[in-house]
């Protein structure tokens, strides 16, 4: 059987360059949270997109998105995003999460959901 991280990571499409690495059910306040981290292989996908060794410079603070809701919960992924660094140019920027939307706090799935509702 899958542990949940597992089954979310799936569900999140998240591929080999991020993992799911803890699911918390935050009673106060009614969230379903899923804390998200980077892995060495979003360094090898980083430095083939721009042509250049990039590597982690450091992690801007823990941020959240709200994603769809899961349970009738409301959800939200949580991660400290990293910033990475160009070795060529010394070009620090912050990597981007491929489930941020257009919305700096919201998912493309909760973004396309709000919009369909329109």
């Amino acid at each position: 059987m899958a542990m949940p991280e597992e089954t979310f990571h799936q569900l999140l499409g998240l591929g080999e360059s991020w993992r799911v690495i803890r699911t918390e059910y935050e009673t106060e306040n009614n969230t379903f949270v899923i804390c998200v981290t980077e892995t060495p292989k979003l360094w090898e996908a980083e430095s083939a997109q721009c042509g250049q060794r990039v590597t982690c410079y450091d992690h801007v603070e823990p941020m959240g998105w709200r994603h769809l809701n899961g349970f009738n919960k409301e959800c939200v992924i949580v991660t400290a995003l990293p910033r990475g660094k160009r070795q060529a140019d010394g070009t620090v920027y912050r990597v981007p999460p491929p489930w941020e939307g257009r919305g700096k706090h919201f998912t493309q799935a909760f973004e396309g959901a709000s919009d369909r509702k329109s």
